[in-house]
């Protein structure tokens, strides 16, 4: 068995794909060059200006950037989180989403490394990546089970772009968990899915605030508006529900709730003179989170807190319950109305008579239904198609229909080998930081796994982005702080 162990917690061992131009002067000036030939495109064709220059931007940071595990990460994030839902490829159709295509190409880099050793990509025992393997087995027999039922064309279509999807989502999974070779490099990938979600919250703010709505107005050249309902503006309780640059306020809402256990434990463990900026970026997002007036939202925030706050010191609790209070009459002062509205739409009397509840109420008996004639493995990946059949508000029960109770299972499996990875880590290890590292990807993963209960969450971009992204972090720091820590007194015996 090939292991690396690092020589500490927090000690290099990481493999790169490459370096930067630093000492290439050659280089330089041939890249420079090229800049100012792209420069002189927009002179016959102004149309172009915006992708010339965006071409410029991203060619420079890359070129400047060491080919490693954390650029590849950032270009994902970042295509991700700046660029909307709405926009997509269009030759490409439903797979034509850039953040897609990006975790795409991480599969492929990810196999490269298990073909090319040198790159350092693990390749020791891993329960997540044995877990991965039976979720892709069941994902394909589910894929030949709808084949063979006879599939409609739009049903076809739904499959194999639900196929492209689940490859993506392992690739992204199986880059981050085998890759990852210390604890720094799992927290800079923490602290870029923060950064990220203060970047969204910035965006729903200016929405909010009616300065501007880049998820209607932002059109970049090559990519085309694709028209969704979700698109719609959403009102509820006299509030326009704000989505930022996500795909749906729920989406938006879920995402920052994820956020904030990783935030709060930045906050805490940061050194002293960089623990302002996180307690700014925990502000940020727990306090924009609630302008999507979300009970989803809400719910996450509610579990993924507690499981975080179960493991910090109850002095440090009782310490934050002044700052929370502040932040309650700073938003309601700011933003009269907004807290009772979040108050009145979770009352049981307005649960028992709100139309989305009743809704995912009666999707249940819909999907047994099919679940009744499909047990095992469902009508066939992606094929519950809301044309065909109805709109499902629960990820669950959406792999039910689709991938039968083998998904489901499938499903669930990945979720809480994340999450039992995490704790472990947490139980083992001795450095407080790196248990609450442990305990806050721990607690984003729970509140990934009770959000999927309330909308169908991997459907959506940004959602499949950060809980994959998660998993993969919390399986690469079992490795990271168990595994290879336990590897090492046998080593150095022999």
């Amino acid at each position: 068995m090939n292991r690396r162990p690092v020589d500490s917690l927090t000690g290099s061992g990481i493999a790169r794909f490459g370096t930067t131009l630093a000492g290439r002067p050659i280089l330089r000036a041939v890249c420079a060059v090229g800049a100012l030939v792209l420069l002189a495109v927009p002179v016959l064709a102004p149309t172009t200006t915006p992708l010339v220059v965006a071409v410029i931007v991203v060619g420079a940071l890359w070129l400047n950037s060491r080919r490693d595990e954390h650029t590849a990460l950032s270009i994902l994030f970042a295509l991700a989180f700046l660029i909307p839902a709405s926009l997509i490829i269009n030759p490409l159709g439903q797979i034509g989403v850039p953040g897609l295509i990006v975790a795409a190409l991480l599969l492929a880099l990810w196999c490269y490394g298990r073909i090319d050793s040198s790159l350092g990509t693990d390749r020791g025992r891993q329960p997540m990546r044995i877990v991965c393997l039976v979720f892709v087995g069941v994902v394909l027999a589910s894929y030949v089970a709808g084949q063979l039922r006879g599939l409609s064309p739009l049903e076809a279509s739904a499959s194999d772009a639900s196929l492209f999807g689940q490859a993506c989502a392992m690739g992204l999974l199986l880059f981050v968990t085998d890759t990852l070779r210390d604890i720094d490099g799992v927290t800079r990938l923490l602290r870029l899915i923060v950064a990220a979600c203060g970047v969204l919250a910035v965006s729903a703010l200016l929405q909010f605030l009616g300065v501007v709505d880049l998820y209607q107005q932002l059109r970049l050249p090559g990519l085309t508006f694709h028209f969704t309902e979700d698109v719609d503006a959403l009102a509820r309780s006299g509030f326009h529900r704000v989505q930022g640059l996500a795909g749906h306020p729920i989406e938006y809402a879920v995402v920052l709730s994820l956020a904030m256990p990783i935030a709060l434990h930045l906050a805490l463990t940061a050194p002293k003179g960089r623990r302002l900026r996180w307690w700014a970026m925990f502000a940020l997002v727990a306090g924009c989170m609630p302008l999507s007036v979300s009970r989803s939202g809400v719910l996450t925030a509610a579990v993924a807190l507690a499981v975080y706050l179960v493991s910090v010191r109850l002095r440090m609790v009782f310490n934050l319950i002044p700052f929370v209070a502040a932040g309650l009459a700073a938003m309601s002062a700011m933003v009269p109305g907004l807290l009772g509205s979040l108050r009145s739409i979770l009352l049981p009397s307005t649960l028992s008579t709100d139309p989305s509840v009743q809704g995912r109420t009666d999707d249940y008996a819909a999907v047994f239904t099919v679940w009744h004639d499909h047990p095992l493995l469902g009508l066939g990946v992606g094929t519950y198609i809301p044309k065909l059949y109805r709109i499902l508000d629960n990820e669950y029960l959406f792999t039910l229909a689709t991938m039968g109770a083998l998904g489901v299972a499938a499903e669930l499996a990945l979720l809480a080998t994340g999450y039992s990875l995490a704790r472990r880590v947490h139980r083992t290890v001795a450095d407080p930081v790196v248990r609450s590292l442990a305990q806050a990807i721990a607690a984003s993963i729970a509140g990934a796994a009770v959000a999927a209960f309330t909308f169908d969450a991997f459907g959506y971009k940004l959602m499949f982005v950060v809980t994959f992204s998660l998993l993969g972090a919390a399986a690469a720091l079992w490795r990271i702080a168990v595994r290879d820590r336990a590897a090492e007194p046998l080593a150095s015996v022999r």
